[in-house]
């Protein structure tokens, strides 16, 4: 019996040490390499978002990836810094369809819905300038409810439908999030 709960103890110890605190792992932000493209943007990528900046310029972006195998690229997700630490910006961008703006967009983090995003709404989703088919979030709405449960998640799903009234499910990851807007706002109070 006292090598059974020695044995259990053990487990749990073993368990406890395993598993990461947070779903994004809020240990200091890892300096990665970064390369400076021939544009002059400096950019360093954390597990599955790249983190983008540009020297002299006060913005920076974290971009995601999804889409089917070979076509990663189909559909982005983009959490664009404004000031250092303050006032993100979040825009999805479907590059494969196009999204139907008369039908509202829904954000899922780790199954759980957030809610509903109407287009033109100013709590919901928007066009900035005249790209088509990039769609950015209410900022106030992004800030104080997306990206908290961005960044505690692990998993993100936009649901949208699409131009062939289709429903769209884009699923991203969440891992490497929270890293590379550390890394953002480092670079740019460096600047």
């Amino acid at each position: 019996m006292k090598n059974l709960t020695f044995l259990g103890a053990l487990m749990c110890a073993a368990f406890a040490f395993m598993a990461p605190a947070h779903a994004q792992g809020f240990n200091s932000a890892p300096v990665p390499n970064s390369i400076t493209t021939k544009y002059g943007e400096t950019r360093a990528y954390f597990r599955d978002w790249l983190a983008v900046c540009k020297p002299g310029e006060d913005a920076c972006r974290a971009v995601g990836y999804a889409g089917k195998v070979g076509h990663v690229g189909d559909y982005q997700f983009y959490v664009r810094s404004g000031t250092v630490g303050l006032d993100y910006q979040m825009q999805f961008v479907p590059i494969a369809v196009m999204a139907d703006t008369s039908m509202p967009m829904e954000i899922i983090i780790d199954g759980e819905s957030l809610g509903t995003f109407e287009f033109g709404a100013d709590d919901g989703y928007y066009r900035e300038g005249n790209v088509v088919n990039e769609f950015t979030f209410g900022q106030s709405r992004s800030n104080l409810d997306m990206l908290p449960a961005m960044q505690a998640g692990s998993s993100m799903v936009v649901r949208f439908t699409d131009e062939n009234g289709e429903t769209g499910n884009v699923q991203f990851s969440l891992f490497g999030l929270t890293n590379a807007l550390r890394w953002m706002d480092a670079y740019r109070q460096s600047d």
